[in-house]
């Protein structure tokens, strides 16, 4: 009854509020987010989901044009000597600077709430809670779902998930926010191989596959490049008795630490009997063989014991598939540069932190996945077992 009376209460001029999210704001999103969050304490919540997503499409809008400056800026190539090294670092980055300027002007000074916010999908929380209260309990489904899959120990996003999936028939809608990564794919492909529908779950896993190169590719980038600043950034002190190779040595540190969590990225979300992307793999090579594509299955094989040299069952499948082809085909040119920058970031960390302690991490599995931000929440009484964040 109560959502029926929603749905009657709205005006049909204001329920209108719809964003074109391949437009970017004259706004930028921390503006845009903190008029949505001002709406949403007045509880109003066409306006709340309206300038949430303005925010959100700004967000992934910048996302994207940055990664885009960054791949056209970093041609200017890295060698080995310092000097190079260091022209091409600066090179690179006043290029990425110069292009995003042309872009968006000055660098916004983000607070870190806003950071922390952003990261953990937290305006997908008010969103929901935003869509539900206008009556569009599909939208609602989808954006807790985004939510929830970032924060999975939430109890609130959670509840609201299953509240909302006894709701909801047609999922026709879903998915207008963010795009299904390859998490989801993999999950799709993973359904279809229990089915035995082997091209479906090849189709859906080398689609997970491409997926994963891309996200870890910007996550990479994101860990050292950046346009938009946390406000209260403290700078190295450059009057420090340290030297300047110590200073750097820390700050890059902190670099290839983000660099490896990227490779952590799905871990933690799935239930898996080895890492993310082997597993991936394996999926994927049984079922290019289910479906006669045998050099692709050799390919991706020949990727697997990259990761994982001594597992003898796709020893001997490398050695099948070579004996049917009678030659041997090319590498994957995606997946080779990757593990190939992947282990040399590992020679980069272990540098860095000392062999030890890096075998330590690998053994132990270490991702270093940011956990609970502590976001606050109530329990709203009057809207059954709806949860919704205060701020």
């Amino acid at each position: 009854m109560l959502l029926l009376l929603i749905a009657v209460l709205l005006e049909p001029s204001e329920s209108q509020l719809v964003v074109d999210h391949s437009i970017p704001s004259k706004e930028d999103y921390l503006q845009l987010y903190q008029t949505s969050l001002v709406h949403y304490r007045n509880s109003d919540y066409q306006r709340t989901q309206y300038f949430t997503e303005l925010a959100l499409a700004d967000k992934r809008y910048r996302d994207v044009m940055l990664v885009k400056c960054f791949q056209r800026c970093s041609e200017e190539g890295s060698q080995s000597s310092q000097q190079l090294f260091f022209l091409s670092l600066v090179t690179g980055e006043k290029c990425t600077r110069k292009c995003m300027k042309n872009l968006f002007g000055q660098p916004l000074q983000l607070p870190l709430w806003a950071i922390k916010d952003f990261k953990t999908r937290k305006p997908f929380s008010f969103l929901q809670f935003s869509y539900y209260q206008i009556g569009d309990l599909t939208s609602a489904y989808e954006a807790a779902l985004v939510n929830l899959k970032y924060n999975q120990d939430s109890e609130m996003m959670q509840g609201n998930v299953n509240f909302y999936g006894r709701k909801i028939r047609d999922l026709s809608g879903m998915l207008r926010h963010e795009q299904p990564d390859s998490l989801d794919k993999f999950n799709m492909g993973v359904k279809s191989y229990t089915n035995m529908d082997y091209a479906g779950a090849s189709q859906h896993l080398d689609s997970a596959l491409i997926l994963y190169v891309e996200e870890v590719t910007k996550c990479k980038i994101l860990c050292a490049t950046g346009y938009d600043e946390f406000e209260g950034k403290v700078l190295p002190d450059l009057n420090d008795t340290s030297t300047f190779q110590d200073q750097f040595v820390k700050l890059y540190h902190k670099v290839m630490e983000c660099r490896y969590r990227c490779l952590g990225k799905f871990d933690k979300m799935t239930d898996l009997r080895e890492d993310y992307l082997p597993q991936l793999l394996n999926y994927l090579q049984f079922s290019a063989f289910q479906t006669k594509d045998l050099e692709f299955a050799y390919q991706i094989a020949a990727a697997y014991l990259t990761l994982n040299p001594g597992d003898q069952t796709m020893t001997n499948n490398l050695k099948y598939y070579t004996e049917q082809l009678g030659t041997v085909p090319d590498q994957l040119t995606m997946l080779s540069s990757l593990i190939e920058e992947n282990s040399l970031d590992m020679e980069v960390l272990s540098a860095i932190v000392g062999k030890k302690e890096m075998r330590k991490r690998l053994k132990d599995k270490q991702d270093y996945m940011l956990g609970d931000m502590g976001l606050i929440s109530e329990l709203n009484a009057d809207k059954n077992i709806l949860w919704r964040n205060s701020y």
